[in-house]
């Protein structure tokens, strides 16, 4: 996974401030279910919008593996798997959806604890009883506009 603050330019064209790219190499479960923690947030931090863009449809190398899907949410106080995107589908066995934007209400997250950390999250499941491990392709682009309050 990398993840990379977008350059002033691009922020001005689009509004998004953030892109990570997630490959069929972060499934590393070997079971149908896995989140990944895709940026750290602190008290205060401001999520506006969100949106994604499948570059490489993820696929198996299990033919059994007919759905893959990717929920874009977080782990705060009352945690929402897919408060930022909703559930999509990334294989080719089901119908996939190459773009995704939601109607996003801006969410502000409450303090975490060290012990307790707070991240904006990527869900990915996928067909009962198949491992998410067996995926040999698959390019997921997730764009964030993120904004600290605690900053200004």
């Amino acid at each position: 996974m990398k993840t990379y603050e977008l350059p002033a330019e691009t922020k001005a064209a689009t509004g998004f401030t953030h892109k990570v790219i997630v490959t069929h190499d972060d499934l590393t479960d070997t079971d149908a279910a896995q989140t990944i923690n895709l940026i750290p947030v602190v008290a205060g931090t401001v999520v506006k919008s969100a949106a994604t863009k499948v570059v490489t449809d993820f696929d198996s190398s299990d033919a059994a593996t007919i759905s893959t899907t990717v929920e874009v949410g977080h782990n705060d106080t009352v945690a929402d798997a897919d408060e930022f995107i909703t559930s999509q589908e990334l294989n080719p066995g089901g119908t996939v959806v190459d773009y995704k934007v939601e109607a996003t209400v801006p969410y502000v997250f409450a303090a975490g604890t060290s012990a307790s950390p707070k991240y904006i999250q990527a869900a990915f499941a996928c067909t009962a009883g198949d491992s998410l491990a067996d995926h040999t392709q698959g390019e997921l682009h997730v764009y964030l506009q993120i904004v600290s309050l605690s900053a200004i």
